[in-house]
């Protein structure tokens, strides 16, 4: 990856963290990926997850809850609030040793669930159950919330040990599974170009132009994969750089976002059926899943310059997407290019406007 740096300890971190998110916010996490149309084997997935990294104890509710929001108090204070660190030496060892300050933890457990309150009566929570009680009290927090807030600051101690023992147990359970899974990443680092980033730029900041895709890269350009939150795609500013937090299948997100944004170009897509051995390509990934340039010149006897060339064009048009294997391109149908041709021609039947 032409200037794009990989970083290992951030997508670790953000992993073994997910796994204690997902055990309770696994709703939240089964609609997010029912926006990508992954309804059915979310479920299976998740629980797939859950049966690996198993027994992860309800007394953690207050560190990974997700209150009105898709982060929770662990990836707010303990991820996010460090990202100036992610380029450098920001990593389990690094995440560990930040929570054997215990008195730090539960500041910023009051922080979090309590915003409002100053650094005074911050410090008079800390020391007095009553104070910290009436908050609670007062607070528009669901009931559950509260009895779980409640139960935390009568007795701190045995709840930040059980963090500290279960993120160490699932460290050691993650690591392992990484080691298996190491084949995932060589694959997801292969496939990440320059081109694939700024798509991810322009997605963010709702289109970009010629000069935005130049800019991003004279800054440096980091990037971290995750395993588990396999469609996740975030950017963090560190410093005067970027860093991209990519799921390991971040490419089907993007690829999905895209389909559902573009406008379909009906003409440019005549255009590029009307010739016949495109169309027999069509076929031959419909059957083969994936190809490379040189199949198209055993198979249909085609030239080198002329398989290049029609995809090329099916690529240009949509129709075909690529990815990168060591030094070969695989080329294969863009299924999600496809649903969003079945969803501009829908308008012509029902005669409805989208």
């Amino acid at each position: 990856m032409s200037q794009v740096k990989v970083l290992k300890g951030p997508g670790f971190v953000y992993d073994l963290l997910f796994i204690f998110y997902l055990q309770f916010n696994t709703k939240y996490c089964i609609n997010n990926y029912k926006n990508l149309e992954k309804n059915e084997e979310s479920k299976q997935y998740f629980d797939e997850i859950m049966e690996k990294f198993s027994d992860i104890p309800e007394d953690l509710f207050v560190f990974f809850h997700a209150e009105n929001s898709n982060s929770c108090f662990m990836l707010s204070c303990y991820f996010d609030a460090y990202k100036e660190y992610f380029n450098a030496d920001y990593d389990f060892k690094l995440f560990q040793s930040e929570l054997t300050d215990k008195n730090k933890i539960i500041c910023n457990l009051i922080k979090y669930y309590f915003p409002c309150i100053d650094e005074n009566k911050s410090k008079q929570c800390v020391n007095s159950t009553v104070e910290m009680f009436n908050w609670i009290k007062d607070s528009e927090y669901s009931n559950e919330e509260k009895r779980r807030l409640y139960e935390f600051f009568i007795n701190p101690e045995p709840y930040i040990q059980m963090l500290q023992y279960e993120l160490m147990s699932k460290e050691l359970l993650l690591s392992q599974y990484y080691e298996k899974n190491y084949i995932k990443f060589l694959d997801v680092q292969n496939e990440t170009t320059e081109e694939l980033l700024v798509e991810l730029v322009k997605g963010s900041q709702g289109g970009s132009t010629k000069s935005d895709r130049g800019n991003i890269f004279k800054k440096q350009i980091y990037a971290s994969f995750c395993l588990l939150d396999k469609y996740h795609i975030s950017k963090f500013d560190v410093g005067k750089d970027e860093m991209y937090l990519l799921g390991c299948d971040y490419v089907f997100a993007l690829d999905y976002t895209q389909s559902q944004n573009n406008e379909i170009d009906l003409q440019g897509l005549g255009s590029c059926l009307c010739e016949e051995s495109r169309v027999r390509i069509l076929e031959l990934l419909l059957e083969r899943d994936e190809v490379i340039c040189k199949d198209l010149e055993k198979i249909f006897n085609f030239s080198g310059s002329t398989a290049y060339h029609h995809l090329t064009v099916l690529t240009k048009t949509g129709l075909v997407k690529t990815r990168n294997k060591g030094k070969s391109v695989l080329y294969s149908l863009n299924r999600n290019y496809f649903d969003s041709i079945i969803h501009t021609l829908d308008k012509y039947s029902n005669g409805l406007k989208h």
